[in-house]
């Protein structure tokens, strides 16, 4: 039984390896995989996890023959390499609680079929493509230097890692050399187990390891979290597989709808301006007075006011409450409608596919559906 043996097992691996683990333990949770748990009550600011640097992988810790004969790889991509090599008694453990190919399969969009990548929303099927970019830029260097790997073994130790790395820099880096953060990676054994939250545990590091503490008091038998960044649902779907049915740093692009309105001559002066595209609904603003960014709102004014009028509210700042405001809102509830439309023909398509496996269907028509539920409550303000 898992729970009587690896769990132990995991704690006895950790404490072994010099991580101090103070209350808390790996858990299985049926549908979800790994997580972390109190093992008994916590109080706030105590310090649950100290992971040393010498469990810790960064570029830096990587044999010198994989590092020079992967010259132009991702850090990510190093990482997922060693991974992929990895055959070292000391990590072994810890290697059978990672995800396997057939789960990842599942949640990844990167590896569900074609029909349904096409039907994601705008910003993850950009995100998406990205990701394929950077997988296909790493695998052509690694298969050439290492042909004995396979590409699909490859693509799971890249997503393992990409799933799994935290924050880091070196201690000696000096800051106008740190690089940008998809660089910036380290795979923490133990500390990844960690679901995400929007809250939870403060995740600091040193020249020393990483340490995880409670912000607050903690019940026995309770989950405990991180918070993987500030994310959207849809950045979350492609680089994680998962989506949040609450998400305060939830958004709804609008660049489809908006950007279609303006002449050549109109995208050109906005993008002078710095106002060309990521128009956006963010659902934690429903609660104030204005429903879209404030992007959005200047863009639209283009189209409603004198140019001369537009450049001074670009130069001073936008009055919300001045005679183009009617207009602007019509336009906006305009877009939003025809937003719905394609919504509506998205959910369609996903009714009709029988294409992948149910549970990526699903996640696909949720996050649908979460867009129709923001862009219908927008349009209802806009309508009061």
């Amino acid at each position: 039984m898992w729970e009587m043996e690896t769990r132990h097992d995991l704690t006895k691996w950790a404490v072994c390896n010099g991580i101090k683990v103070n209350g808390v333990a790996a858990h299985k949770f049926p549908g979800k995989g790994l997580g972390i748990v109190a093992e008994r009550r916590l109080k706030a600011g105590e310090v649950i996890l100290d992971i040393p640097m010498s469990v810790i992988r960064t570029a830096e810790t990587l044999p010198q023959t994989v590092t020079e004969a992967l010259q132009g790889c991702s850090t990510n991509g190093l990482l997922a390499a060693e991974l992929a090599m990895d055959a070292s008694e000391s990590h072994a453990l810890w290697r059978t609680t990672l995800p396997s190919m057939e789960e990842l399969n599942q949640s990844m969009p990167l590896f569900w079929p074609l029909e349904l990548q096409e039907l994601l929303p705008q910003p993850a099927l950009a995100l998406l493509r990205k990701q394929q970019g950077k997988v296909s830029r790493d695998w052509n260097v690694v298969s050439a230097a290492f042909p004995q790997l396979s590409d699909d073994v490859y693509r799971h130790c890249w997503l393992l890692a990409s799933t799994r790395t935290f924050y880091y820099t070196p201690p000696e880096m000096k800051p106008e050399d740190t690089p940008e953060a998809d660089e910036c990676l380290a795979l923490v054994p133990f500390g990844d187990y960690f679901n995400h939250s929007d809250g939870g545990c403060k995740v600091s590091y040193s020249a020393t390891g990483y340490e995880f503490k409670v912000d607050q008091a903690v019940r026995k038998g309770e989950e405990l979290y991180i918070s993987y960044g500030n994310h959207p649902n849809d950045f979350l779907l492609v680089e994680y597989g998962f989506i949040l049915a609450e998400n305060k740093w939830d958004e709804v692009s609008l660049d489809a709808v908006i950007l279609p309105l303006f002449s050549d001559k109109q995208s050109e002066m906005l993008e002078e301006a710095g106002y060309l595209g990521n128009y956006v609904l963010e659902t934690p603003s429903m609660q104030d007075d204005e429903v879209a960014c404030y992007r959005t709102r200047v863009a639209l004014r283009l189209l409603c006011m004198p140019l001369k009028t537009w450049n001074e509210s670009v130069m001073y700042g936008v009055d919300d409450d001045d005679e183009y405001q009617s207009a602007v809102r019509g336009l906006l509830r305009q877009a939003l409608k025809a937003y719905v439309d394609i919504v509506d023909k998205s959910l369609e398509q996903i009714a009709r596919l029988e294409v992948g496996l149910a549970s990526q269907r699903d996640v696909l028509r949720r996050r649908w559906e979460q867009i129709g539920i923001c862009l219908t409550t927008a349009i209802d303000r806009l309508e009061q």
